[in-house]
């Protein structure tokens, strides 16, 4: 009931596009780094649902449009994967997301649209690829959504809604994927080898990485946290400041620098970086 629900009985006045402007600029008062709007396909959705009573029911909903949106980690936090703190602040930001998606859903059901959010442990959406499609990024060599500014060290929901929307400005994102294609850094340190060296292949109609998903959730296990090592040593995940932009643009003017960036990165912070220690205040002993 908190991500789904029945909306009001009779649909807003209100003009839909008025609405999506809101909605917008209220997200982003909230928190979130990015907003996008777009079009539901059917490779959004996933087949069944994997969880829950409904386990096994088909997942897809009569829904047309979909809002996604990305709220950053914490550079700090994610440096120390893959470690405890890592998973901390995934869990956090992950709330952070849940509260927005499930705040933005009410307000669209109270207007009368049905809308559901899709959050952690209850997607029924393959939310990376809404997030691309909305304009939020790429889809990196690790399997999950690359923003122009802050690389993968996001964590991304989305509503989905019969809501007509305006479908954001489409960007020009082919240049992350030409870096992804020369760099490999997350699979060379990605500790279960689950990210491939090769490059991208179809699946489900859509070109695309993806990561060897047993592979990567065994280490989990073993690791005690959600690793995370691909997102800390990724060079897109900087800080969001002058110097990592310039370097940013530059990698995405320039097919030469592209090559010099990936050993630029390697000689200031190293091909394998060792994880940043544990914050003190968070140790036992």
């Amino acid at each position: 009931p908190i991500v789904d629900g029945d909306p009001a009985q009779k649909i807003s006045d209100i003009d839909p596009g008025k609405i999506a402007s809101y909605v917008r600029k209220w997200m982003l008062r909230e928190g979130p780094v990015s907003v996008g709007f777009t079009e539901t396909h059917d490779y959004h959705w996933y087949s069944v649902i994997g969880r829950g009573d409904d386990f096994g029911k088909r997942a897809q909903l009569p829904h047309s449009h979909a809002i996604a949106f990305a709220v950053e980690m914490d550079k700090e936090f994610v440096d120390t994967a893959p470690h405890a703190p890592t998973v901390i602040e995934s869990a956090h930001q992950y709330m952070r997301a849940a509260v927005i998606a499930t705040e933005v859903a009410m307000i669209l059901r109270k207007l009368g649209y049905h809308a559901r959010a899709h959050i952690d442990g209850n997607y029924r959406v393959v939310c990376p690829l809404v997030a691309r499609d909305a304009g939020l990024g790429e889809i990196g060599r690790m399997g999950i959504l690359m923003t122009p500014s802050l690389g993968p060290r996001v964590r991304i929901a989305v509503v989905t809604t019969d809501m007509p929307l305006p479908k954001s400005s489409k960007h020009d994102y082919s240049h992350m994927i030409k870096f992804c294609r020369i760099c490999k850094k997350c699979a060379d340190v990605c500790p279960s080898k689950a990210i491939s060296f090769d490059d991208r292949k179809e699946i489900n109609g859509v070109k695309r990485w993806q990561t060897d998903q047993e592979e990567c959730f065994t280490y989990w296990c073993i690791a005690g946290t959600d690793c995370g090592k691909c997102m800390s040593d990724c060079p897109y995940s900087h800080p969001n400041n002058l110097f990592h932009n310039v370097i940013r643009t530059l990698i995405k003017n320039s097919i030469i620098f592209r090559h010099f960036a990936v050993k630029m990165d390697d000689f200031f912070y190293g091909r394998k970086p060792k994880p940043a220690p544990v914050f003190g205040w968070m140790k036992s002993e």
